[in-house]
């Protein structure tokens, strides 16, 4: 028998993780305050049909124990429903059952008493999956239901049900349970099973786990089969293509240290071990949480870089649910974080491209018209040539820093605190700058680094800079680009209303239509 049918729990007290639901459960039975529908919301394994079953059972038990709050288990009732085949117990698959025929014939049954026990208990599990006529035939019975009905629902998606039917019934969501809960009760169910295993292949499992006990034991199960009841770290890794912890950290040290072929090697090193990449993500969202929490407790500021490996990430891993292509969008999202390090980190050390010798407006003409006649051979630029005409420095000012902005390489952080801010005045070598304080007081030390170099490399001297916090700071570049983003808005609003299209719509339908209510909706806010 699997592990997790043969520890399935018999009484609500062996129920791990769950307290809350337990404890209002017990004290439900105990005062005979029952309700007609009850919702058992969370993922998967953490114990929603199992709580179902057992409050059914304590509801028709012969000999319920009020004072410990757990059904007897040896009443005729208590033995049939751990058997399920209890006559009052009716479970139901809503997955293969959606359609509004299947719950109208089940509906029907419930206008009769029970045959065994006190209540006539409908378990429903995966209820989100049913339609909406059901639901609509399920809500008419949940408004006037007979006495002695008692409607069980369980759910991975409670937003999927309708909010009708919510409102009418006592919600239990279930929460993860903890690796620590976890790991005792594999440890607890090891000894049973007389399994040999130590301290790293269990933990291992909780991790693959990820909170749900019926996971852990079938995880366990198939460790025990693979390993021959020999449980490994090594062994548990091969099978489920784990890597062990320090991976993640080789990586990110390669990643923080700007090492690209270090990088690139381990991306094909995982790719050959054909490795578990839902286990990538988590453990390195997991290690780049832990290390953003250690620097803030530590009284550090952890790095703009940190945060935003972290949302590559994040992101990642919600590309990878909604195309399947997990190792892509890992490897993606380590690229980006290996770019994003390579424009922040390297940004200073890029040389200016070799400028062209400037040409005379009188020679460019010149040449213009030589050029009609015959081809002629350019003549070489040669580099003392260069040196005889050096580059004039350019001067910056309040009035200019729109523009300039715009012609910088500014990337990342620096790019976004800039953008927020406006020049107040340009004295010698340095620049006054002021901005919100939200974005003032959080510049370092290396973005105002890339603006200078930025500024250099745009042939403007080597500045100084000096920011201060204000509250009207309003000729920004953001500033600018919002304005812009609004005119533009306006503009297609007012082509919209002109359009053909438009009056076409008037005169087929003969409708008035409010000007004012046409909204454009704006992608970039």
């Amino acid at each position: 028998m699997a592990l997790a049918n043969k520890y399935r729990p018999k009484s609500f007290s062996e129920v791990i993780g769950q307290d809350n639901a337990v404890v209002a459960l017990r004290n439900i039975i105990k005062n005979k305050n029952f309700h007609n529908g009850y919702i058992f919301s969370g993922t998967r394994g953490v114990g929603k049909t199992t709580l179902g079953r057992l409050f059914a059972k304590a509801l028709n038990c012969s000999n319920y124990d009020e004072e410990n709050g757990n059904p007897c288990g040896v009443c005729s009732n208590c033995i049939e429903i751990q058997k399920n085949s209890h006559l009052d117990l009716i479970e139901i698959d809503a997955a293969s059952r959606t359609g509004v025929d299947d719950m109208r014939e089940l509906l029907d049954s419930v206008q009769y008493r029970p045959s065994q026990g006190k209540y006539k208990v409908y378990l429903i599990d995966e209820v989100h999956m049913l339609s909406m006529q059901s639901f609509n035939a399920l809500l008419k019975t949940l408004e006037e239901p007979p006495g002695h009905v008692i409607f069980i629902m369980a759910t991975t998606e409670t937003h999927k049900i309708p909010k009708t039917i919510v409102s009418r019934c006592l919600q239990f969501n279930l929460k993860l349970v903890t690796d620590e809960l976890i790991k005792e009760n594999i440890n607890k169910i090891f000894k049973e099973e007389k399994v040999t295993s130590d301290d790293r292949s269990i933990d291992l499992l909780v991790e693959l786990a990820k909170g749900s006990v019926r996971d852990s034991l079938t995880l366990s199960d198939q460790a025990i089969s693979h390993c021959d009841g020999n449980l490994t770290e090594e062994s548990i890794s091969q099978l489920h293509g784990v890597l062990d912890l320090s991976s993640t950290t080789k990586l990110f040290d390669a990643i923080f240290k700007n090492d690209v072929a270090s990088v690139i090697g381990e991306l094909k090193r995982y790719q050959s071990l054909d490795v578990n990449y839902e286990i990538l993500f988590d453990r390195s969202l997991g290690y780049l949480h832990e290390k953003i929490v250690n620097s803030t407790l530590s009284g550090d500021h952890p790095t703009q870089d940190l945060h935003l490996y972290y949302q590559f990430f994040s992101n990642g891993l919600v590309d990878a649910k909604h195309t399947d292509k997990t190792r892509d969008c890992f490897d993606i999202s380590v690229l980006r974080c290996l770019t994003f390090s390579n424009e922040t980190k390297s940004g200073s050390k890029k040389k200016p491209k070799l400028k062209q010798a400037k040409v005379s407006e009188s020679q460019a003409k010149s040449e213009e018209k030589g050029d009609q006649k015959k081809e002629t051979a350019p003549k070489p630029i040669t580099e003392e040539k260069i040196k005889e005409e050096p580059v004039t420095e350019k001067k910056l000012t309040p009035n200019t820093w729109l523009k300039v902005f715009d012609e910088t390489d500014l990337t990342g952080p620096s790019r976004a605190f800039f953008s927020n801010l406006q020049i107040q005045k340009v004295e010698g070598d340095t620049i006054y700058f002021e901005g919100a304080e939200m974005f003032a007081d959080r510049i370092n030390e290396e973005n105002i680094q890339n603006l200078i170099d930025s500024l250099k490399r745009l042939n403007f001297p080597k500045y100084k800079v000096e920011i201060e916090s204000t509250e009207k700071a309003k000729n920004t570049p953001s500033s600018k680009w919002e304005q812009q983003r609004k005119k533009d808005i306006e503009k297609f609003k007012k082509e919209i209303i002109n359009s053909d299209l438009l009056a076409n719509l008037k005169n087929n339908f003969g409708e008035h239509i409010d000007e004012d209510k046409i909204m454009v909706v704006d992608h970039e806010e």
